[in-house]
């Protein structure tokens, strides 16, 4: 998480560091959701590996990531959520998340992204989060409307999608806008 602690979330889920001894429970996760999440994340493919995923876990310039758990103890991945820098000098980062398919339509993704944005503003390194979602997917458009984050803008053909290019909706979220219902 470049926080370097596990935070529990307000539905008890918890969120940790990522570490290479999870790969394999990553990979895991993202096969049996294979279906699921192809549509809407590129690089969710039948060539994603168990290298793919130890290189996920991997990347150094992720600093504000996690994996999700459902419990302290638990090796089960219930997905991952990261802020992603898009401009350090100004603290602006974008959110991405998914969830494995067996746990979706739960609100795990919007306390998962509502625990890890609030621990990321705390920080002090993130001030405003963007977050980019096709048009068509609904489900993750209810996420980041949850999360308080305000519509700015249609972006045309914006997204490179398995299907094709996408319109995408970008959304912003500030540290006072996150719902106050999410926070941890």
């Amino acid at each position: 998480m470049g926080l370097g602690e596990q935070l529990r979330t307000r539905g008890g889920e918890w969120l940790r560091p990522v570490a290479p001894s999870q790969a394999e429970a990553l990979y895991e996760a993202v096969d049996v959701s294979r279906d699921a999440l192809a549509p809407w994340l590129p690089w969710c493919t039948s060539r994603y590996t168990p290298a793919n995923a130890e290189a996920f876990l991997a990347e150094a310039t992720l600093e504000h990531r996690a994996l999700i758990f459902p419990s302290r103890d638990s090796t089960a991945v219930l997905g991952a959520v990261s802020l992603m820098p898009v401009d350090r000098y100004d603290g602006v980062w974008k959110l991405g998340y998914w969830v494995r398919a067996d746990a979706q339509r739960r609100g795990l993704a919007r306390r998962a992204a509502a625990t890890l944005c609030q621990a990321a503003f705390a920080s002090g390194t993130v001030q405003r989060v963007s977050i980019l979602v096709a048009v068509e997917n609904a489900p993750s458009r209810r996420v980041v409307e949850a999360l308080g984050a305000q519509q700015e803008g249609v972006l045309k053909s914006r997204l490179l999608l398995p299907s094709g290019r996408h319109d995408a909706a970008i959304y912003g979220l500030m540290p006072e806008a996150l719902a106050e219902d999410l926070r941890p």
